[in-house]
């Protein structure tokens, strides 16, 4: 059951429950348009505490549908999930901060009038968007060290700023460090995913990376850097911008002999 909620607007009520089929996510995405054209600006309130499965091709459909809706984001200022599946609400507080535009907050079932509350509670409109740089090399001082500030809204524009350096150090061969320091980061422009350019950087970089430090106070890197730990070989540490002179001394170690560059 997938079913919308307009009586109420500018809240939007969205309820999941037992098992989501495709012909239910066409016919849900045809409403929800209509009715978030008609609100302008709408909050959301999903109340997934009776969901229990998604049909493949439904998710398939509903992941088809998300980013078509990316462009509308602003117009979905807020979005209140009510779940009372931890593995649920995990994901949505490490992955909201990649979300541009949208403030997205998970809430136990026992919490749903404070879900429905702040998800009501619009914010006002967000001005246009501050000319901000996005991505930006850094002067590491070491040719053995690439580093860039991300501070912003990052489009496809800001990828050549950091595909070009990296690619010109992939190509002197041997191992290198990065440092990334995160200072705001406002999201990012859903096309940078099918990049090519990017893709295939980030394929080699892995092979050629020995330690990546990100420097930042955002909760939601930790996770991130974990999993990269996980599927790589690559060394990497967040460290709190308190401590960004300690993580710039450990990017600027010498990398070690015994580790040289399998990049193919």
């Amino acid at each position: 059951m997938l079913t919308l909620d307009t009586s109420d607007t500018p809240l939007l009520r969205i309820t999941a429950g037992g098992e989501v089929t495709r012909e239910e996510v066409r016919r849900f995405y045809e409403e929800f348009e209509a009715a978030l054209d008609i609100a302008g600006r709408a909050g959301l309130l999903v109340d997934l505490s009776g969901f229990e499965d998604i049909e493949p091709r439904a998710m398939l459909e509903d992941m088809v549908k998300e980013f078509g809706l990316l462009d509308d984001l602003a117009r979905m200022p807020r979005c209140a999930v009510v779940t009372g599946n931890r593995t649920i609400a995990g994901m949505i507080r490490y992955t909201a901060p990649l979300i541009p535009r949208m403030d997205m907050q998970a809430f136990p079932p026992e919490e749903g009038a404070a879900a429905e509350a702040w998800a009501r509670d619009l914010p006002p409109p967000r001005p246009g968007r501050k000319d901000l740089p996005g991505l930006t090399m850094l002067d590491s001082g070491s040719p053995d060290v690439l580093a860039f500030e991300v501070e912003g809204y990052i489009d496809d524009d800001h990828i050549d700023r950091i595909t070009a350096p990296f690619r010109a150090r992939l190509e002197q061969g041997g191992r290198f460090n990065a440092l990334a320091r995160i200072k705001r980061f406002g999201g990012f422009d859903p096309e940078i995913l099918f990049d090519k350019s990017l893709l295939g950087m980030k394929w080699d970089a892995v092979h050629a990376l020995h330690r990546y430090a990100v420097v930042t106070d955002s909760g939601w890197v930790g996770p991130f850097a974990g999993i990269a730990r996980m599927v790589s070989d690559v060394d990497v540490k967040v460290f709190p911008t308190s401590a960004e002179e300690t993580a710039w001394a450990w990017v600027k170690e010498p990398i070690p002999k015994e580790a040289p560059s399998t990049a193919m």
